[in-house]
């Protein structure tokens, strides 16, 4: 039997020392057939150079540089357009990989029939208790999978497009994703992730990224994700979602264009953004105080 093809997407923004680890374990450990896409949000530690070798020398098939910061979501979504697959999976930059059967870990609960959506490693423990266990690895089954390392099928985007591009550089856009992958009928999978990869914390990166993740941008994220949800679940707005940005190529690097498309779908949906953030202001004020 063949085994299915992936894309593998990183996106990058500097952290060169920790996207060297995560990229390097990657060709490292990875045995079911993949092509390597990266998409760098404008890095300027020397990220790009380290990336333009790997390319220069075949080990990523797929690179592309924004000019700018666009954020995660519109990142892996370039990503994911950049190489069709059998499977689509993104991969953050702190992610080390750590045994060669990560991957088919992953892929096995799409076998068919399976109603799985999207399967993701559980990078950070909570204590939460699992609700099965498939020989000594732990399986949970939740509302949204973290994206730091999840995997979803060709079949699923088809039905339910990219992450949203709504939250800017850092959002909800997996918990977004996570939230149209329940209403359109199918689970989302945690998958215990020790001893198959490692979450390599950055404190001095996390700092410098503090003011992007202040309280008032994650209070319009919070805002933007209740509305989101409202909208999937009454219909206002399709489980499937397009791009909001389109990437143009000008020279070595690419820039983004608001898509048509998005604006003019957009008008419908944001008639209803005050009314719908106005019922939910106290469910965005407990989510506030839980994240700060």
């Amino acid at each position: 039997m063949q085994r299915p093809f992936v894309n593998i997407t990183v996106v990058t923004h500097n952290r060169l020392e920790t996207t060297r680890r995560t990229i390097e374990s990657v060709l490292r450990h990875t045995r079911a057939p993949y092509a390597l896409c990266v998409v760098d949000n404008a890095s300027d530690d020397g990220t790009r150079d380290y990336l333009l070798a790997l390319q220069a020398k075949g080990s990523i098939r797929h690179l592309t540089l924004f000019a700018k910061n666009m954020g995660v979501a519109c990142a892996c979504n370039t990503g994911w357009a950049a190489q069709d697959a059998d499977f689509f999976l993104k991969l953050d930059n702190d992610i080390e990989i750590l045994h060669q059967g990560w991957l088919e870990n992953l892929t096995q609960f799409f076998r068919p029939g399976s109603r799985v959506g999207a399967v993701a490693y559980k990078v950070i423990a909570d204590g939460a208790p699992p609700a099965m266990r498939i020989g000594a690895t732990a399986i949970y089954e939740v509302e949204f999978c973290g994206g730091a390392c999840l995997l979803t099928s060709r079949a699923v985007r088809m039905e339910l497009g990219n992450f949203c591009e709504d939250y800017g550089v850092y959002g909800e856009e997996d918990a977004d994703f996570g939230v149209r992958v329940g209403l359109s009928g199918r689970q989302n999978i945690f998958v215990d992730g020790a001893g198959h990869v490692l979450h390599n914390a950055d404190q001095d990166y996390d700092a410098r990224m503090r003011p992007i993740k202040s309280r008032s941008a994650r209070k319009r994220n919070i805002e933007q994700f209740q509305t989101n949800i409202h909208s999937y679940d009454t219909g206002l707005r399709p489980l499937h979602v397009g791009r909001k940005f389109l990437p143009v190529r000008v020279g070595m690097h690419s820039c983004c264009v608001l898509c048509e498309s998005y604006k003019q779908n957009s008008l419908v949906w944001n008639r209803f953004k005050k009314v719908i953030r106005y019922a939910t202001q106290d469910i965005v004020a407990e989510h506030l105080a839980q994240a700060m």
